[in-house]
């Protein structure tokens, strides 16, 4: 009794393990089945929708022209990627990888943003520009963050009237202890370290923490400053006690300092 009990489990066991593989099969042919009826655009992933500019000489290729309008964050939402910054890795990907583009017209209007957006940005436009010509077009703004991007390009142009510069890194908090003192509030923190509330607005900073915030935005800036002194081709140390200091510059100052290499318009 028991041995036929232990048959039929082993034979129930079995046709399970074959409807399991078959079942397995048919969905790897219909995946398949699937991804061979997929296009091309499809296959590579999100892309952007070519819009004709103006026509040329066929013959002679096409320009792509991308713009990159407003502040750098990867939290604002994108067209087609999840963010405004994959938009760009996507937009300079597509254009790099085309066979029929010649060059890239990037127009920057931006008044800047995030460190670690706008440094993707800036890696995916030198990405470009080591496979094609990206030539940067600076609009009414193309400041610290945006400037920032910019440098990644082959050849940067802007108007007279155009702001630029402003190189440098900023943070910033509100200290609102003596309002709290005004209406009878007091902030109440429990912390696992002296620095995991350093920019509590309800206390004075502690030396501690200006030093090391210091010493943070420094570090970002130098990385920022060194981007700026090899793509230019400027030495770092005078660039850090002139143009380089924060402030904001035009077009014509942005040109006299070596920061971009024309002015005009596209």
């Amino acid at each position: 009794m028991g041995n036929r009990k232990l048959g039929c489990l082993s034979i129930f066991l079995f046709i399970a393990l074959c409807a399991s593989v078959v079942i397995n099969i048919i969905l790897a042919l219909g995946a398949i089945g699937r991804i061979g009826g997929m296009s091309r655009e499809e296959l590579l992933g999100p892309r952007f929708r070519e819009t004709l500019v103006q026509r040329g000489n066929r013959s002679d290729g096409k320009i792509a022209l991308i713009v990159m309008r407003g502040l750098i964050s990867s939290s604002i939402p994108g067209n087609v990627g999840d963010s405004m910054v994959d938009d760009m890795r996507i937009a300079l990907q597509q254009a790099r990888n085309a066979d029929d583009i010649r060059a890239v017209v990037l127009e920057i209007d931006s008044p800047g943003g995030e460190v670690t957006a706008s440094d993707v940005i800036y890696n995916a436009v030198v990405k470009t520009r080591a496979k094609k010509p990206v030539i940067i077009y600076m609009d009414s703004v193309a400041a610290s963050g945006g400037y920032y991007v910019a440098c990644g390009g082959k050849y940067l142009m802007a108007n007279e009237t155009t702001i630029t510069g402003s190189i440098g890194v900023i943070i910033e908090t509100l200290n609102y202890e003596q309002l709290f003192n005004k209406i009878g509030l007091a902030s109440v923190v429990f912390k696992s370290g002296k620095f995991k509330d350093m920019l509590n607005g309800a206390r004075p900073m502690t030396p501690d923490e200006r030093d090391y915030v210091q010493n943070f935005v420094m570090k970002t800036y130098d990385k920022f400053l060194g981007i700026v002194a090899k793509e230019r081709g400027l030495p770092a140390d005078a660039l850090r006690t002139t143009v380089a200091d924060g402030r904001m510059l035009s077009g014509k100052d942005a040109l006299d300092d070596k920061l971009i290499d024309v002015l005009g318009q596209i």
